[in-house]
């Protein structure tokens, strides 16, 4: 994981993909493929559908909590899975240390295509997404991206159950899956 994250040494994933590569994905090639979300937003836990994904490792935390050149490529992840579900981050929150995620020009579009929906495998990746940025030290990311994800979707379109593991990945012990 530190080394696909490592701008200097840019290691590719089990499929040849450099964090670059994916990072440019389209949209449609962000939906369609499954197998990259584990390397961009890694978990302590073995993923249960690719057996290629790497794990974090107390090494790993503690790799990412020390650097912050980590901390800014899993950013750029971020960044992008943002954009993917309709989000950006405020143009005021790139001069603070605060973060604020907001809608972005595509909200409606891609908000009702990837998650303002009762249940779908984006749910499962934001869960992800969640829990691994708390992992990986950037915890007021993780807090700004479910407060994003709650004040867009007060028409109920989210199962609450989703919600539950959201609350879960953002506000229980890191020792404690979302799911447990």
């Amino acid at each position: 994981i530190v080394a696909f994250y490592d701008p200097t040494i840019s290691e590719a994933d089990f499929e040849g993909r450099r964090l670059d590569q994916i990072l440019a994905f389209n949209d449609n090639e962000l939906e369609y493929h499954h197998d990259f979300i584990q390397y961009l937003f890694p978990l302590p836990e073995r993923s249960p559908v690719n057996p290629h994904a790497p794990t974090i490792t107390k090494d790993v935390r503690d790799a990412f909590l020390s650097r912050p050149d980590l901390r800014q490529q899993l950013t750029r992840s971020l960044q992008r899975m943002l954009e993917f579900y309709g989000f950006t981050t405020s143009p005021q929150s790139q001069h603070t240390d605060t973060i604020s995620i907001v809608r972005g020009a595509n909200f409606q579009g891609a908000s009702k295509a990837t998650w303002r929906t009762r249940m779908d495998h984006n749910h499962l990746r934001i869960s992800r997404i969640l829990r691994s940025l708390r992992v990986l030290g950037l915890d007021a990311e993780a807090k700004a991206f479910y407060d994003a994800l709650l004040e867009n979707d007060r028409d109920g379109s989210v199962s609450q159950r989703s919600k539950l593991y959201w609350q879960r990945a953002v506000e229980r012990g890191l020792h404690l899956a979302p799911q447990d």
